[in-house]
């Protein structure tokens, strides 16, 4: 597979940026795509610049995002073989339902369902075309427990996981596969984040590591090792499937 690539949406962000490191050691080639900023990936650019083709776009935006991203792997000549989806928004006024920003609600949805059905829409094609394709798309553990003052990304996480189950069935002929990754809490750089927020986030990883088995949060390595095996060769027959890594947390 010299000239395939791996597509890696949210290429920027704390789960991105560290499957792309991980990934390019192995020796892939990416095509990262963020929106607008990439300070998270400074370094592999100039570490690995043979291995990596960057894509700026609105993931909520289809034409803007087919636009670039189809001339990118046009330009680099690879061949996308697998989809690693992790752009993720969240509620973060951290409200009520009844008393959450309807728009922040409105962009929750628009990045994080509409900008899946986008991408998926722009890359399938590729795979049915090589009759070959793996999907990872980051749902949360949210799915099945929901997310008090978080609706409206628990509701964005959970159609994710129904439009895996779903284009499991549609694309089974075309040897695509795809699978959904729903970890529990991440501990992330929060830098990022307002003082508020980082506040309720801390309240929330103390209350959820009491009801985890292990006692700790997933790491990004955790993840990565399912994400790995999931779009690998050795994976031909798991599809349609949700994973939840949780350390134990039913």
């Amino acid at each position: 597979m010299k000239n395939k690539a791996i597509i890696i949406t949210g290429a920027n962000g704390n789960v991105g940026s560290y499957f792309a490191l991980k990934f390019l050691k192995l020796g892939e080639k990416l095509i990262l795509l963020i929106h607008k900023n990439q300070h998270r990936l400074q370094y592999l650019i100039k570490e690995y610049p043979d291995q990596i083709a960057l894509v700026k776009a609105d993931i909520s935006n289809y034409t803007t995002l087919g636009k670039n991203l189809n001339s990118t792997i046009k330009t680099s000549n690879w061949i996308p073989k697998a989809l690693v989806h992790t752009v993720s928004i969240r509620n973060s006024d951290f409200q009520p339902l009844v008393k959450s920003d309807i728009n922040l609600c409105k962009k929750i949805i628009d990045v994080n369902l509409n900008g899946t059905f986008n991408i998926l829409k722009i890359v399938i094609p590729y795979f049915k075309k090589e009759k070959y394709g793996k999907i990872i798309l980051f749902g949360s553990n949210v799915t099945r427990i929901g997310l008090p003052r978080g609706s409206a990304y628990a509701a964005s996480k959970a159609a994710l996981a129904n439009i895996s189950r779903s284009l499991a069935y549609e694309e089974a002929a075309s040897n695509i596969i795809i699978n959904t990754i729903s970890p529990g809490p991440i501990r992330i750089d929060e830098s990022h984040f307002s003082e508020s927020y980082r506040e309720f986030r801390e309240k929330y990883y103390k209350e959820k590591i009491k009801e985890i088995p292990l006692k700790r949060c997933a790491s990004f390595e955790d993840i990565f090792g399912v994400c790995k095996f999931l779009i690998s060769e050795e994976n031909s027959y798991i599809t349609g499937e949700e994973f939840f890594i949780t350390g134990g947390k039913l």
